[in-house]
């Protein structure tokens, strides 16, 4: 099983490429090897990576409110790049916790609104201030929150579905995950260009069949046989847009997957319209300092 990093005995893997083999040296490795990030394992409690399957290129300027997480160096943005996100508010990043877990805010940086990896032209470098990784992360709740050090102005940030409620996660209805992750699950192959599929939402039970470690309180499953997200997707959005309505609703943070679009196993996500993971960030010292962020 894959996280969207490196599997460990007994869960999914997460599909992050990956940040370092230690979070100690991470610019080690980058500067004095010339390695990829594709090659480097975060901690993350254990589940697999993920990269967009079956899916098409976009355009410059398609999903300005997309991130590329990259370590901090001198190498290509591609070769930096380990995960994705979404810009929250101007302020803040959302992504994976186990994208970030043991790193960090000196040893990464941010870009957010940019299509193509290798143009500096395009989007908005930042620098992160802090990290915050939901308190209740041990595998579930796998999300956390970067605080950048200046505002991006000028993109609009996603919106998320009310907390409590699942109209935006029914089964059949389709989706979009996007990044810069893995494309073949034969021979990894990391595009500089952001990606994108769609993908239908899979029923909580069908999931739980999959996954015996499924939360349908803070998880959503969606995906199906060639069209998935993938190693280097971790962290980034799913999301739909509705009939009538300005922006996007992210309604995932990519996690963790048996492989990449297998058939019968989804992607899992992590579901940002569950209460219980707002609820329980809300009431921590850490999840006090985000929500001051985000109302800023």
């Amino acid at each position: 099983m894959q996280q969207r990093n490196t599997p460990v005995e007994g869960t999914a893997a997460r599909r992050n490429a990956s940040v370092a083999v230690a979070a100690g040296t991470v610019l080690g490795l980058v500067a004095l090897s010339g390695g990829t990030a594709h090659a480097a394992t975060p901690t993350d409690h254990g589940r697999p990576v993920a990269q967009i399957i079956g899916g098409t290129e976009k355009p410059d300027g398609s999903y300005p409110f997309m991130a590329a997480l990259l370590i901090k160096g001198k190498g290509k943005p591609l070769d930096r790049h380990f995960c994705g996100g979404s810009l929250l508010s101007p302020d803040v990043v959302m992504t994976a916790a186990h994208c970030v877990d043991d790193v960090k805010p000196k040893q990464i940086e941010t870009v957010v609104g940019r299509t193509v990896l290798s143009s500096k032209k395009q989007g908005h470098l930042r620098n992160i201030r802090t990290i915050t990784i939901h308190p209740r992360y041990n595998g579930d709740y796998d999300v956390a929150f970067l605080e950048l050090d200046k505002p991006v102005y000028g993109i609009a940030p996603v919106n998320l579905p009310t907390p409590g409620t699942d109209a935006l996660i029914r089964p059949g209805s389709k989706a979009t995950v996007a990044g810069w992750g893995n494309t073949d699950t034969e021979v990894p192959t990391h595009p500089d260009r952001l990606r994108a599929v769609n993908v239908p939402i899979v029923s909580h039970i069908e999931c739980k069949a999959t996954y015996s470690n499924y939360n349908k309180k803070v998880h959503v499953c969606a995906g199906v046989e060639g069209k998935d997200s993938c190693q280097g997707d971790s962290g980034g959005p799913l999301f739909r847009t509705l009939k009538g309505r300005k922006g996007v609703y992210q309604i995932g943070v990519v996690s963790y997957g048996d492989g990449c679009a297998a058939q019968g196993a989804p992607g899992v996500y992590t579901y940002t319209g569950s209460a219980q993971l707002w609820d329980t960030l809300w009431k921590s010292a850490e999840g006090k300092r985000v929500k001051r962020l985000l109302n800023r």
